[in-house]
């Protein structure tokens, strides 16, 4: 069922609301942009399509839910505010063996979890074992998206109370940008033990913002930690409100009930940039929007199928269509802005009446009618790669329907539409991906390795292919950055061989906010980190 948006109001209660959590405390003092600020300068609303549907952050790779969590908790290493580069975070230093199976983190002194307990290495241990053992008493949802890509961790131990130790099953050249992921996040132990699977709605880490409480469609309220070891944030308070249609969050944040939002479409946000109150930010994004076309689900196990359905797409009409000319086609799920990135092979080209001839052809030999009937998944809610999902679902259905085959939609909100891709119960379904680590690997390995075919995995074409999973492994163990290059040059070509994926377009990354909303930039992995956030004096340029 859907939530209907919230009032026109509601911007101005969640004001009033977060004045009041302040006036009480609420673990914080003070104003969070300098003087002469009213209460209001120190409270932050970001409109988010949806609600996040955990809070744990290994159960989760919705982008909503990310938002908060990279805000919330701490990983030991992290990205530079505006580059790639790895720097250190709950880790203040680290080292490897020379065969590179033993790493060493040694942990910033003097950390606390927003719970009052210290960071310790067992705490490091019980976030990360988490992720990488089978079974652990303290998992309470099964759905763990990402735990794949910490299974070169053999063991974790540690031999004092600020020494970690990570031992390799083989040397990995992705670890630490995997562990710079929120998956990797460190948790409060105390606070898994003591709430047990109300923790997913209760987090507690040892981030910038610390919760305070959260209803659900509502509002997620948090509030600055005086004692992040980055010093305090500079607002106050940092609330997420869902606000599920496009128009709405427009609306709110042209009446300044709200400060940032994400997710609008091309043409909501090039008006947005020509009112003076307001700022449009643009940048390149690593990212892709893609087809996924289940290949377990006759006839699409068909290479010839699902070449058909490509060379039915014009990616470039879909750049106009739903991006207003702020993408790029694609040929790759790798994205142009990414090392790694190569077009070096040949794609079908864009042409319906061949299309259309191969499917028929198709129909003959594998035994299907025509017209070939298909359920397409859509979401609901825009996202940072697909803002205006209902066009994009439209043209493809125009699309396809002159080739011979006969589209179906079949929407639901966000959280519900990942779910039923990664259970493989579609058959065409929409998707995307936005980088979390910048390597290549985040986009080959965790969207098309028959290592993530599971209930909660990502490669949601179920595309299997033992070459393919022969390079991803290799790529992973390989510290030689050229050598990598080929092992990710050849997969690309192989991917562009069997077709599981249309890959659509690759999208600039774009938020609305208000003027006056200073400290926050677009990063290159798409996070989007607050801690610096605040709010220029009125009247200042």
């Amino acid at each position: 069922m859907l939530v209907p948006p919230l009032p026109p109001q509601a911007g101005v209660v969640l004001v009033l609301l977060a004045g009041a959590l302040l006036s009480t405390g609420g673990g914080c003092g003070g104003s969070g942009s300098g003087g002469g600020s009213s209460a209001s300068d120190s409270v932050l609303i970001y409109a988010q399509p949806e609600d996040p549907k955990t809070l744990d952050p290994i159960n989760t790779d919705i982008a909503e839910a990310v938002h908060v969590l990279t805000n919330v908790f701490d990983t030991l290493v992290t990205y530079d505010d505006e580059t790639t580069e790895i720097v250190p975070a709950l880790a203040e230093s680290w080292e490897h063996s020379e065969d590179g199976l033993t790493w060493t983190f040694r942990l910033r002194p003097g950390v606390t979890f927003h719970d009052g307990t210290p960071l310790t290495s067992e705490a490091v241990k019980v976030s990360l074992e988490r992720l990488t053992q089978e079974k652990h008493p303290l998992v309470f949802d099964t759905a763990r998206p990402y735990r794949s890509a910490y299974a070169m961790i053999d063991q974790i131990e540690t031999p004092d109370e600020s020494t970690v130790v990570l031992k390799l099953k083989a040397p990995s050249a992705i670890l630490l940008a995997n562990l710079a992921m929120f998956p990797a996040s460190i948790v409060s132990p105390t606070a898994l033990t003591k709430l047990g699977e109300k923790s997913a709605e209760h987090p507690v880490g040892t981030g910038a913002f610390k919760f305070v409480e959260w209803s659900r469609d509502e509002k997620l309220v948090t509030a600055a930690f005086d004692e992040h070891w980055r010093g305090r944030p500079k607002i106050d308070q940092l609330i997420f409100v869902p606000v599920r249609e496009n128009a709405t969050r427009v609306q709110r944040l042209s009446r300044g009930e709200i400060h940032l939002a994400d997710s609008l479409t091309p043409v909501e946000l090039d008006s947005l940039a020509k009112r003076s109150e307001l700022a449009v930010q643009e940048a390149v994004g690593m990212n892709v929007a893609y087809l996924a076309m289940q290949t377990e689900k006759p006839p699409l196990d068909k290479l010839d199928v699902r070449r058909a359905i490509y060379m039915a797409i014009d990616k470039r009409a879909l750049v106009k269509l739903g991006y207003a000319g702020h993408a790029q086609p694609a040929v790759s799920m790798v994205p142009p802005a990414m090392w790694g990135y190569s077009d070096a092979f040949e794609v079908p080209p864009y042409d319906p009446p061949a299309a259309k001839a191969l499917l028929e052809q198709a129909a003959r030999q594998h035994g299907f009618s025509l017209p070939l009937k298909l359920r397409l998944s859509v979401m609901n809610q825009a996202r940072p790669y697909l803002p205006q999902p209902q066009a994009i679902q439209g043209y493809l259905k125009e699309a396809l329907a002159q080739i011979g085959v006969e589209v179906s939609i079949d929407a639901r909100d966000v959280n519900q539409h990942f779910e039923h891709l990664m259970a493989g119960r579609h058959e065409l379904g929409l998707a995307g991906w936005f980088s979390d680590n910048s390597d290549p690997d985040n986009f080959l390995y965790s969207l098309l390795d028959s290592d993530n075919i599971s209930e909660a995995g990502n490669n949601l074409s179920r595309y299997r292919s033992e070459r393919f999973h022969e390079l991803m492994l290799a790529g992973q163990k390989e510290l030689d950055t050229a050598k990598r290059l080929e092992l990710y040059r050849e997969a690309q070509a192989l991917v562009a061989q069997d077709l599981p994926v249309v890959p659509l377009v690759h999208t600039s990354q774009r938020a609305a906010h208000v003027k006056r909303l200073q400290g926050f930039t677009l990063h290159p992995t798409g996070l989007v980190r607050l801690h610096q956030a605040h709010f220029a004096e009125a009247g200042a340029p």
